[in-house]
């Protein structure tokens, strides 16, 4: 079904033209690594720079030729070195591969997405902790197996929720600063330019690998397993908040809850329901990836290829689930008076 209609509910991953743009942002960054490196003229560098626009390619036209070579890069390299003056086309995507510019571009994308996560991450942890403040006193009955077990607080609940984002945040900032890195490796991972990775890692704000690391997936593996562990905390609070909120407990509410298309009498969690199903969607897409670890020789033959569309529906789903999070945590509802008659 369409992203435009189910997009502000689970998340719509990077557009066409903002993965294209990211694609070209490594080849602009690689060139001009290079020019700085001195392996290629400087006016080649800004040459191909002044080309390296998402509206001046076919969008269309390259997702059409890229099943041709099971890769968008090969296309796109042939309309930027005809867009590029002819004495510097030879310089256009210089030492690279295929995977080289897509396992870059992946972190780039990667990194933009998780910079606008850890933003609601932020938000989400502070509103948990003014909420365990106001209701350090509060007192909650704690249920074990879905069972009335003994009295606590919800500020101490508030408390526990921050933790599960608190250690997620912390895993992304991680995976953002150390994990997230360049790829330059060349056909088969040979390739030695630390000068030229240093110098476009910098340029692209990610971090540069001591050596290639093109079939050995870990930090594909641990930005996609870090994304599922923060739907996982995620969902946790959102489960929380929907049983909590049944009418046979009632002592939280999201504010503005949705309705039913059959019943007006109703005030569903909308929220809340998402993030769940989101957090519900996040292992099995972990699961492709660490599935795709074992990756054949010097390129892997399907695996690798399988690995952006997971990556970037882990990334959407994580980005939905974080902002709702926010905003279900912003307005939460908390019906003290209720909690301490159930509590007896």
């Amino acid at each position: 079904m369409s992203d435009s209609l189910f997009g502000a509910m689970y998340g719509t991953a990077a557009t066409a033209a903002e993965v294209v743009q990211a694609l070209l942002d490594v080849e602009s960054a690689l060139a001009a690594a290079q020019a700085e490196a001195g392996l290629i003229p400087v006016e080649a560098a800004a040459a191909i720079a002044a080309c390296a626009q998402a509206d001046r390619f076919d969008l269309d036209g390259l997702a059409r030729r890229a099943v041709a070579s099971a890769t968008p890069i090969v296309p796109l390299v042939d309309d930027l070195r005809t867009l590029v003056p002819a004495e510097y086309a030879v310089h256009v995507h210089r030492d690279a591969t295929s995977q080289d510019i897509l396992d870059t571009a992946l972190g780039l994308v990667a990194a933009r997405s998780l910079d606008r996560i850890a933003e609601d991450l932020i938000e989400a942890t502070a509103t948990l902790a003014t909420l365990a403040r106001q209701h350090r006193e509060t007192v909650h009955m704690g249920r074990t197996l879905l069972r009335d077990a003994l009295p606590t607080t919800f500020g101490a609940v508030c408390d526990a929720w921050r933790g599960g984002v608190g250690e997620a945040l912390a895993l992304l900032r991680h995976v953002r600063r150390d994990r997230l890195a360049v790829q330059l490796g060349g056909p088969v991972g040979a390739l030695s330019e630390p000068g030229v990775v240093a110098a476009l890692a910098k340029r692209l704000d990610l971090a540069a690998p001591p050596a290639p690391w093109h079939t050995q997936r870990v930090r594909i593996a641990e930005l996609a397993a870090a994304l599922g562990i923060t739907l996982g905390s995620l969902g946790k609070i959102a489960q929380d908040v929907l049983l909590l909120g049944q009418d046979a407990i009632g002592e939280v509410a999201e504010a503005g809850a949705g309705g039913s298309s059959s019943m007006p009498h109703k005030k569903n969690a909308a929220l809340s329901v998402l993030v769940v199903a989101a957090a519900h969607r996040g292992p099995g897409l972990v699961a492709t990836v660490l599935a795709g670890m074992p990756q054949e020789l010097q390129r892997s033959a399907g695996r690798w290829q399988a690995e952006w569309p997971v990556v970037a529906e882990l990334l959407a789903l994580a980005a939905a689930a974080a902002h709702h999070t926010r905003t279900l945590l912003a307005g939460l509802r908390v019906d003290a008076d209720r909690m301490r008659i159930n509590a007896g």
